[in-house]
């Protein structure tokens, strides 16, 4: 969405001047916390250098005459810019010419810059489009790029960050409604419009839509769950065909769609020790709360009405289950659709709908009994909602839950792994040694490139066998140029390779973002 609103301010004078930078690499910082005092002055540079990199990058596209590139590389030289980036997020010492670039990035120069570029384009204000900017994994980095975002705004200057509702934690100094307002970009299923969306963008990406039938297109809309990327996907994978019949094909298609966000969700926990315990309680209320809609759809299927939404009452949102239904929403799992009153303020509900591939998959709609066809789901999928949710207890539905008790996990102890007492705790009180926390970026360098998903059983062979001082993910990324080495392997042509690299380099990408 970012990238299209970038697009939309090229190609339209009368809208703002726009850049677009993405922070995802911010992991590779992490490092810099536990073995650099400064590491948050040279995060700070770091940030300021990616924004004034993709101003550099950016400007090209918007200015024909190349005019204002000159202007601009006179400040700073786009070499030299990227050198020290390249340096950071390497973790390699800066040198002479890198520190002074560091002392020269100040939050001034940067609006003098987009001062700049805005009156030589004559637009009337900027817009900056800040992607993968939650910084989940690291909590010191996220207060002070917050402040940075917070510094930035002026009146020409209109900062936008892209962050997730469950794992990211706010500076104290950064006050959302004052300093920021917050806006939500998904699209709930039950919009009047959801139908129109989706296959609006569907028709500009899928050839054939029209081809296809109407029931199938249908239930991929549906269990797509108001996001364009996944419906895309999932047409792109039927599309590809490979199964005995439409039923089954749709089926594995929606069941694999599932178990990735599943998937994703759990991650969570392994990315963010400390929301552990939320993750593994946010499934089992999950669960929960799927099997209540299914039960109660099979009473309304004689009413020509169906249910999705289930009411949690206010009062049963604490602190602590509201950030484990944000992970849930996080990870696409369940859609926040507001509040709704019913009389009094004890009756004030949290409406929320769980996925609809999760519906799909355990028959919530169409009847409960096996080998339902895609028609009766379509059919059940197109009645008319019912007018209030589910209201019942969320104890009575979280079976197996102590919501009472839920709270923050604590990091265990790196040596013995037994679980801390208590957040204060020094030393481990099973073996005394000193309680370190981990850092996830070394847990993800220490993973094992056998165990990367998305290698084949000959090519993790072929790697043990010709490259044995290749055996994890910090080998692999401490290499200058890896693609020389794995093309000394028998097999492993170029394409393959950089196949080989592309998965090794997404896998780190995916486990720390």
């Amino acid at each position: 969405m970012m990238r299209f609103a970038w697009l939309s301010c090229r190609d339209d004078r009368t809208k703002p001047f726009a850049v677009y930078v993405s922070f995802n690499r911010y992991f590779r910082l992490e490092p810099l916390l536990s073995t650099h005092p400064n590491a948050l002055h040279q995060f700070h540079s770091w940030v300021l250098a990616r924004i004034v990199l993709a101003l550099l990058d950016d400007i090209d596209d918007w200015d024909p005459t190349k005019q204002l590139i000159t202007e601009l590389s006179t400040s700073f030289s786009i070499e030299r810019l990227r050198f020290f980036v390249s340096r950071i997020e390497r973790n390699q010492p800066l040198d002479e010419d890198s520190l002074n670039i560091a002392e020269a990035l100040s939050i001034e120069k940067v609006q003098s810059l987009f001062e700049i570029a805005r009156t030589g384009l004559n637009r009337k204000y900027s817009v900056l489009l800040m992607d993968d900017a939650a910084l989940t994994l690291t909590p010191d980095y996220l207060v002070e790029f917050l402040d940075i975002v917070r510094s930035l705004k002026s009146v020409n200057i209109a900062p936008k960050a892209s962050v997730y509702p469950g794992t990211t934690e706010v500076s104290p100094k950064f006050h959302q409604g004052q300093d920021s307002i917050a806006i939500p970009v998904w699209l709930c299923v039950e919009d009047p419009h959801y139908n129109e969306v989706m296959d609006g963008i569907a028709a500009a990406r899928v050839p054939n839509l029209h081809e296809l039938h109407s029931n199938i297109v249908a239930m991929l809309r549906f269990a797509a769950f108001g996001i364009p990327r996944a419906y895309l996907t999932m047409l792109d994978e039927y599309n590809r065909g490979g199964f005995r019949t439409s039923q089954q094909g749709v089926s594995k298609i929606i069941q694999e769609h599932l178990d990735a966000r599943n998937d994703e969700f759990r991650s969570l926990g392994r990315k963010v020790p400390k929301i552990a315990s939320l993750v593994i309680a946010g499934q089992n209320v999950l669960e929960g709360i799927v099997a209540e809609v299914k039960s109660v759809n099979e009473t309304l299927a004689s009413k020509d009405q169906k249910q999705l939404t289930y009411g949690i009452i206010e009062s049963e949102l604490t602190s602590i289950v509201e950030r484990m239904f944000n992970l849930l929403i996080e990870a696409g799992l369940i859609y926040d659709n507001g509040t709704v009153k019913h009389g009094t303020p004890s009756r004030i509900y949290r409406r929320l709908i769980p996925h609809t591939a999760h519906l799909l998959t355990v028959r919530a709609l169409g009847g409960g009994g096996a080998g339902g066809s895609i028609k009766q789901t379509v059919d059940a999928i197109s009645l008319k909602s019912a007018k209030h949710p589910i209201r019942k207890s969320l104890k009575r539905v979280a079976q197996g839950v102590d919501l009472d008790g839920l709270t923050l996990s604590l990091p265990k102890c790196a040596n013995c792994g037994t679980q801390r007492l208590s957040d204060s705790q020094r030393f481990c009180h099973n073996c005394g040694q000193q309680l370190v926390d981990a850092s996830t970026f070394t847990k993800c360098l220490e993973t094992p490139i056998s165990e990367v998903p998305g290698l084949t059983l000959w090519q993790r062979d072929q790697i043990a066998s010709h490259l044995p001082t290749l055996k994890t993910l910090r080998d692999f990324l401490a290499k200058q140029d890896p693609a020389a080495d794995l093309l000394t392997v028998k097999g492993f042509g170029r394409r393959r390779t950089t196949r080989i690299i592309d998965v090794l380099n997404g896998f780190a990408d995916d486990f720390l973002s």
